[in-house]
């Protein structure tokens, strides 16, 4: 991957942290955070998940930045 592909995947996953963060935003703003449906708590783990291995793979992409630039 070249430097402005890396680049650019990472703020493809920023943006895609910040949909996700929406999304839970407004589960919660909708459904709050006592008893509710279960499907409502698997999908907001399952979104929290999924912004966890975004930042996951950001750090990947950004270590590869780094590398890069002490060569």
């Amino acid at each position: 991957m070249t430097r402005e592909e890396i680049e650019r995947e990472i703020a493809d996953l920023e943006s895609y942290i910040k949909y996700k963060q929406d999304s839970i935003d407004s589960t919660l703003a909708r459904y709050g955070s006592g008893v509710r449906p279960g499907w409502v708590s698997a999908d907001l783990s399952i979104d929290g998940a999924h912004i966890a291995n975004a930042r996951r793979q950001i750090k990947e992409l950004q270590s590869k930045i780094e590398a890069e630039t002490q060569q």
